[in-house]
């Protein structure tokens, strides 16, 4: 026997944008070690991919998965993102991380994060981030994995939800640990300042907290403050200063994703000008108008200092403030993003998921206006009611659903050519509706590349491989070359297609044939060999 794995006869397009060549493809063991034409060659397992495409397999830059992986249903769940042709995914975004952990603190996050929870929660068998990465490993991995050290996750550890700035030694704990945790693998450091705790912090915090990354390297990776808001515009600027202050690179998560026209406009020239200063700045999307989040965030910050104590909404007058708050709330720095949420969404598109009590789980996936009137209330007070009935175990969906109309502005978004591809969708765990875990890259090759020509092929591929490889500094991934890590998917580019929507969600990509895991046929043809659980725990250490 020769090789162990030979792909024949197919149109090899190699992650970097470079027109497809056909070519054959040779792998031994995980890595791939030639590109070429080799008619004479055998192998033990030989792959025919006439008339397909032969691509790096694809890499999901803004994944919320990473409190599912230590979980049973990790398998079950992945095997959506290989059906789509993913190989890896980059996960502890938007300043959550399931480590470092303090365990007194861990109901916290379990609450507050909860929809990127397993169904029955999450135990912790792990406190720092070497342990965490060691416990992933040893359990084995369907996809491959890189994890980000979430700000919120070592501000939780440090001092809790309190509403306050942080003190130095405060912040000297907090560096320390995103220190051990970078030394362990992680690939850098995630803001959440949408969120509490993160959003309790000030720009000094997020500076000096930075300051760990410029001996590593690594990349600060936010979603800002006031997404959806009139200082969007300011809070990428806020974040241009702690990338430029400390010298590191800064990878914006769904960027521009509020699309607010004039403030859009901003913020694009703001990372415009630092990239001509010399500031290294990249960021995502996701190829869809919508958004989703835990329920909690659309409450008040304020109810939050010193934890989550959800009883506070049965008192009547702190429900009025918040009622309140929620419907009159004037815009300030730092922002509230929510506010538009609510603006927007109340009597709208507002979809609430999650649900846990048996009463409830009627309202799953339906719309909050719709739950509102089988409950005889206002909008808002449903919300609320349910958000004490189910604890704070709740999340939103919102925007534009099925809406080819909204396609336009997505398209716009990902044409950016440092634009790179993620799913951010949140219920990974919970059966969520979101067609992003069913065909979000197959929507971007089928829909945005082929159908609308809003870029070539090869082009949406590099944006789905050796870009966010790029970013997030994942060696030797993301890319078909002589010595890369056999990461390889393998597609039919006239059939390539999303068929899920918000309406008939649980539908498989077509066009997806094969996918290469570290050099193991992880897909054949629509069978799906998860036992072999060829994933490996990535560390940006090596």
């Amino acid at each position: 026997m020769g090789r162990e794995i030979l792909i024949k006869n197919g149109m090899v397009i190699d992650g970097t944008g470079k027109p497809a060549i056909k070519a054959d493809v040779l792998i031994d063991k995980d890595r791939i070690i030639d590109i070429g034409n080799f008619d004479k060659e055998e192998a033990s397992l030989m792959i025919d991919a006439k008339d397909l495409c032969i691509t790096p397999g694809f890499i999901d830059v803004h994944s919320h998965l990473d409190f599912i992986l230590p979980s049973a249903q990790e398998r079950n769940v992945l095997e959506n993102w290989i059906r789509q042709g993913a190989t890896t995914i980059v996960s502890g975004n938007c300043g959550f991380s399931p480590a470092p952990i303090n365990h007194a603190y861990e109901k916290l996050i379990n609450i507050y994060w909860n929809f990127a929870l397993p169904l029955d929660g999450l135990k912790y068998e792990w406190t720092t981030m070497a342990e965490c990465l060691d416990f992933l490993e040893k359990k084995g991995q369907t996809l491959n994995v890189a994890i980000l050290t979430g700000h919120n996750t070592l501000r939780t550890d440090v001092m809790g939800f309190n509403a306050r700035f942080a003190n130095s030694e405060e912040l000297n704990e907090m560096k320390t640990l995103l220190r051990e945790s970078i030394e362990a693998g992680s690939f850098g450091l995630s803001f959440g300042l949408g969120y509490v705790p993160g959003m309790y912090s000030n720009t000094e915090e997020l500076i000096d907290l930075a300051s760990v990354l410029t001996d590593y390297q690594l990349p600060i990776v936010p979603h800002t403050r006031g997404l959806f808001s009139k200082l969007y515009a300011d809070a990428v600027a806020e974040m241009i200063q702690v990338a430029e202050k400390n010298n590191i690179p800064l990878q914006i998560s769904h960027h521009c994703g509020g699309g607010i026209g004039r403030v859009r406009k901003r913020s694009i020239k703001l990372v415009q000008d630092a990239i001509e200063r010399g500031v290294k700045i990249n960021h995502d999307n996701i190829p869809w108008p919508n958004s989703s989040t835990t329920a909690l965030a659309w409450l008040p910050p304020w109810l939050f200092d010193g934890g989550i104590n959800l009883d506070l909404l049965k008192d009547p007058e702190i429900r009025k403030q918040v009622i309140d708050e929620m419907l009159t709330f004037k815009l300030k720095w730092p922002p509230w993003e929510n506010k538009y949420w609510v603006d927007r969404d109340f009597n709208a598109s507002t979809v609430l998921a999650g649900f846990r009590k048996e009463k409830n789980k009627k309202f799953e996936n339906m719309r909050l206006k719709e739950i509102a009137e089988m409950l005889n209330l206002e909008p808002i007070d449903a919300f609320i009611e349910l958000i004490i009935e189910e604890e704070g175990k709740l999340y939103v969906i919102s925007g534009q659903f099925d809406n080819p109309m909204a396609e336009d502005f997505v398209a716009e978004l990902l044409s950016d050519p440092n634009c790179s591809i993620g799913t951010d969708i949140v219920g990974a765990g919970l059966n969520t509706i979101s067609p992003a875990a069913f065909g979000n890259f197959t929507k971007v090759l089928g829909q945005f590349a082929r159908d609308m020509g809003v870029m070539s092929q090869e082009e949406a591929i590099r944006k789905m491989t050796s870009l966010p490889a790029k970013q997030m500094q994942l060696k030797d991934r993301g890319i078909l070359k002589k010595g890369a890590f056999a990461d390889i998917t393998i597609f039919n580019p006239s059939t390539v297609n999303n068929k899920s929507s918000y309406t008939n969600p649980y539908q498989t990509s077509e066009g997806i044939e094969f996918v290469i895991i570290n050099g193991e046929l992880i897909l054949e043809k629509g069978k799906f060999y998860g036992e072999k659980l060829a994933g490996k725990v990535l560390r940006s250490s090596s």
